[in-house]
């Protein structure tokens, strides 16, 4: 496979490639790593047809936005796989403008790159046959499988549910959903009752296989179901259009996520 690390810091960049050289070990397997994006851009340029598989970049650039450079490499490479690898949390919404596939928060370590491998893994293997699940965000949360409303026996269930939705795919930890389901984490015993509560109810609608599980971590696999914010973020103009100012109003922790659609909207109308 052909990896590309992108980091305008040097020791940053050090770090990450040789992180990845360990994760990404095989013989077939090459890791290229630039500090400047015009370097980057001219090895994209260089791989012609041959496929870009991964391409690990900070969101922090000289001279150009990460999720622009990300844009521009997917119209050279569409099947690359971008994980973004920055200390910048609050730009994960921008992040799935241009359906990044992962977001690391910075330290970046080996064990954070194989947590997630395991998880694009997970993400597109079993694609058949899966139940259609339709999420709705914009006003009330709510969610449905084949048509059919899911009816949550408990509503902190619903509620983390709704919080991964939110989190687009991307990891939370127990302590970050017991932060967000009680404001305090002093819950986070709780969490694995909670969770174990979601595992069993969304096996009961046949749908196990949304939640992605790993050690102290949960996520949904967002290739797994259809979603009204994620298609207002890939450019669905039915889907803004269904945007009235409201999302997820069920939960307060939910107002971060309205605030920055509302200025997405606005900023794209």
């Amino acid at each position: 496979m052909n990896i590309l690390a992108v980091d305008d810091e040097p020791i940053m960049l050090w770090s990450l490639k040789s992180s990845l050289e360990k994760v990404f070990s095989g013989s077939d397997d090459t890791v290229k790593s630039f500090d400047e994006i015009d370097d980057a851009m001219d090895y994209i340029d260089s791989l012609g047809e041959e496929r870009l598989d991964y391409a690990f970049l900070d969101i922090k650039l000289r001279g150009i936005d990460g999720i622009n450079f990300a844009a521009l490499i997917k119209e050279k490479q569409p099947g690359v796989r971008i994980v973004f690898c920055t200390a910048y949390s609050d730009k994960a919404l921008d992040a799935f403008r241009v359906n990044a596939i992962g977001y690391l928060l910075k330290p970046i370590t080996e064990d954070k790159i194989r947590n997630l491998l395991k998880q694009i893994d997970y993400m597109f293997k079993d694609s058949e046959s899966r139940a259609h699940i339709e999420v709705k965000t914009f006003g009330n949360f709510d969610v449905f499988v084949d048509g059919k409303a899911v009816i949550w026996h408990r509503q902190k269930v619903k509620e983390l549910f709704a919080f991964l939705i939110d989190k687009r795919g991307a990891s939370v930890t127990n302590s970050e959903i017991a932060l967000a389901l009680w404001e305090t984490d002093k819950n986070v015993k709780s969490v694995a009752t909670i969770i174990s509560s979601l595992r069993s109810t969304l096996k009961e609608y046949g749908i196990e296989k949304v939640l992605v599980r790993a050690r102290n971590s949960t996520a949904v696999d967002t290739n797994q179901l259809k979603c009204d914010v994620y298609e207002l973020y890939n450019g669905s103009e039915e889907a803004k259009n269904l945007y009235n100012g409201e999302y997820m109003a069920n939960y307060s922790w939910a107002e971060f996520t309205n605030a920055h659609l509302i200025s997405y909207t606005n900023f794209n109308s």
